[in-house]
């Protein structure tokens, strides 16, 4: 990846400012604009600020992960009587490399506790060299809370470290280590958890949990020290400075920390460490952090955190005002290679009348979950017959940089949470192919629904889930049908109030995926470049949440799947998730007849003795990958009309998780009644309908046979009567 790059913001609208942020190896770029979808087709396209022929110097922009908290104190700290940081710790990925936990940082040394598989470590690091160091050797247990406190005496010179393990079995007697400062300590102007600093950068990120941390401006006494450890009115200890609330405040996903202690220091946290997480005192009682506070004033911080890269901006462009709607790219090219960073115009803040009756929503929120993934090759699935996994060198560095998707691990095992814009995603590319199912998936998907529009000359705008998520009804009222994407599977409430206000409406959806409609979603407030995901304790998934950490951080929200909320898919689209398989695709069979009196339209043209969808670029059919039912118990409406059904797949499908009660070894497609494909149409009153597929790999079998086949048809059929007044 000699050249890559991403836009702010991704998703944007007419008249807007875009900032592109390239790394490049080379000494100069050249970038310009292009339409890759909507308004007639690909095609060059010139915006104020890069134009055709722009030329920029190149330089190498670094991807930094870690997050971390930092804390500008905002006055000097006396230190004629000492100082004190005590906190509650769970290392949880140690190695021998020291990782910092905390670093009380002065205008030129630090006062550093840092943790090793082999100890505890207190230093004193000025810019020459460490000038004072303590060491608790004892093997530390990861998963294991610690009491840990620091402290500074100026007047005896004395460094004192102080750690306890808490331990199911009891509590070990408490390690110390004493020692004796070289010079005077200086005053400390910034407090940073879960990092170091290093030469001009953070370094040595730490990996777990830091709970209830505070600061004191004198040298606490032993028994003042026993008291915080076995957490005894912590806040009667005289000469606290800093309390910092690590438990979030909900709504609006705040990205600090509040420093509750009289210094009012609050601390900005860096690249989305994870919140709404157990602390050293959760007992299992409340599993809502808002019902106990006190049990989740903690953070999960990882080393491979990210959530802003902090590129900065290379170039600048203006959208004209009467931009069209559709996906774009910044083309990047060097003397060593290439990159497309695409991006999307919505149409959801047009103010101008629209003419247009058909909007396709591409489900951004989706394509952020998915930003990067690579769990998918890295640890695959099993299957009988799996297409051979064959790897760019897009996917190789996701993987080498620790580029994270909501799919992946942290180095420490636990899940990935959030999922941010603020960074390159190289799956978000035109023509990208998931190694999983050798073929296009999201976004590369979603651009050959778009190609297949333009030949049948459908016009559409384009809106997002950003739109739903933020406008509401009104991103939708103004068309008369919209269109999904291949897979729309991460949804907020907010979007699924709004469909459903639409379709009750009148409104008209063609449900074009598979698995849609799946994943509890939120973001912060008023910002939808970042998403999360908490994966509950069911559910089809490829990590769990931990028992207590089942809440949003940004919403208060509970996570997991929608259906175990009440709003299981199959009520507003009439199929919902039922099964994945990677090995191949198969066709439809046809389940009504072509004089049906209200869904015999969907047959024109077709013949229905055939199968339909016997070719494709998702595993060479229209049904497969992940795959939807129809199901009354779960919620689909009784005048929905099965059209069609894919059955017979092989055992490399597998039922979903949650439809197993007890475990029988019948889940897989060979025995399963479950394990099926089912295209419904459901016709609603006020004459609003969804038409629905209920496979992943439909969008890619619509240009097969050079688009001249039944899927195209039927698709065609659904929409052209969908467009009707």
């Amino acid at each position: 990846m000699e050249i890559l790059g991403y836009t702010t913001p991704v998703v944007t609208y007419p008249g807007q400012r875009v900032d592109v942020k390239v790394s490049c190896t080379a000494p100069r770029f050249q970038a310009h604009l292009e339409r890759l979808a909507g308004a007639g087709g690909p095609g060059p396209f010139s915006a104020k600020g890069l134009e055709e022929g722009t030329t920029l110097p190149g330089r190498r922009q670094p991807i930094r992960s870690g997050s971390c908290a930092i804390a500008e104190l905002p006055i000097e700290l006396p230190l004629e009587r000492g100082v004190t940081f005590q906190a509650w710790v769970m290392p949880t990925c140690l190695g021998n490399v020291r990782q910092c936990v905390v670093a009380l940082v002065g205008a030129s040394s630090a006062l550093e506790v840092e943790v090793s598989a082999a100890g505890w470590h207190l230093s004193v690091i000025s810019e020459a060299a460490r000038e004072a160091e303590l060491s608790i050797a004892e093997a530390v247990m990861q998963h294991c809370w610690h009491f840990v406190a620091a402290t500074v005496n100026p007047r005896s010179g004395r460094i004192r470290l102080i750690t306890r393990a808490l331990v199911d079995l009891g509590r070990p007697h408490r390690e110390s280590a004493d020692g004796t400062l070289l010079h005077p300590l200086e005053v400390p102007r910034r407090v940073l958890l879960a990092a170091g600093e290093g030469s001009n950068r953070r370094d040595r990120h730490f990996n777990g949990k830091i709970d209830s941390p505070r600061l004191y401006a004198r040298a606490l006494r032993e028994e003042e020290l026993e008291a915080l450890a076995m957490d005894v009115a912590p806040r009667q200890i005289s000469d606290l400075c800093c309390a910092w609330r690590l438990m979030p405040q909900p709504p609006g996903g705040d990205f600090e920390a509040r420093d509750e202690g009289p210094l009012g220091a609050h601390a900005r946290l860096v690249n989305g460490p994870t919140r709404a997480v157990t602390g050293h005192s959760f007992d299992g009682r409340h599993l809502f952090f808002a019902d106990a506070p006190e049990q989740y004033n903690a953070a999960h911080f990882h080393e491979d955190d990210l959530t802003d890269c902090g590129w900065e901006t290379d170039t600048t462009f203006e959208l004209p005002a009467d931009c069209p709607s559709g996906v774009y790219g910044v083309v990047l090219s060097c003397e060593s290679g290439g990159d497309i960073v695409p991006f999307i115009v919505s149409a959801a803040r047009r103010r101008t009348a629209r003419s247009c009756k058909l909007a396709v929503l591409l489900p951004t929120f989706s394509y952020l979950a998915y930003a990067n993934e690579h769990a998918a090759w890295q640890k695959p699935i099993p299957s009988s017959d799996a297409k051979p996994q064959i790897l760019s060198c897009a996917d190789h560095f996701t993987a080498d940089h620790r580029l994270l998707s909501i799919y992946d691990l942290h180095s420490d095992r636990s899940g990935t949470c959030l999922s941010s814009w603020r960074r390159p995603v190289l799956n978000f590319r035109p023509g990208y192919h998931l190694p999983l199912v050798a073929g296009p998936h999201q976004f590369s998907a979603d651009l050959e629904l778009l190609a297949w529009l333009e030949a049948r000359g459908l016009t559409y705008d384009v809106i997002t889930d950003d739109d739903l998520h933020q406008f509401g009804t009104e991103a939708l009222t103004p068309y008369r049908a919209i269109v999904s994407g291949s897979h729309p599977e991460y949804w907020s409430l907010n979007m699924l109030d709004v469909l459903a206000a639409y379709l009750g409406h009148g409104g008209r959806l063609a449900y074009l995926g598979g698995n849609g409609l799946y994943w509890v979603t939120s973001t912060p407030e008023g910002c939808t470049d970042i998403i999360e995901v908490r994966r509950g304790r069911a559910g089809t998934r490829v990590w769990e949440s931990p028992p207590g950490e089942e809440y949003h951080a940004t919403t208060g929200e509970r996570g997991g799947i929608w259906r175990n909320r009440g709003r299981a898919p199959q009520r507003l689209l009439g199929v919902g998730f039922t099964a994945q398989g990677f090995d191949c695709s198969l066709a439809y069979q046809w389940m009504i007849d072509a004089n049906h009196p209200l869904a015999g339209f969907l047959a024109e043209g077709i013949d229905t003795g055939q199968p339909m969808g016997i070719a494709g670029s998702v595993l060479g059919g229209a049904a497969g990958f992940e795959i939807d039912r129809l199901d009354e118990l779960l919620g689909t409406p009784s005048q929905a009309i099965l059209v069609a059904r894919a059955d017979g797949f092989s055992d490399a499908y597998q039922g979903t998780v949650e439809d197993v009660l007890t475990a029988d070894s019948r889940q897989s497609g060979s025995v399963s009644p479950l394990v099926r494909s089912d295209i419904v149409f459901l016709p609603l009153p006020g004459g609003g309908a969804v038409f629905s597929v209920g496979s992943i790999a439909w969008c890619g079998a619509l240009a097969a046979e050079g688009g001249k086949n039944p899927v195209a048809r039927l698709t065609y059929n659904a929409l052209a009567r969908f467009l009707v007044d």
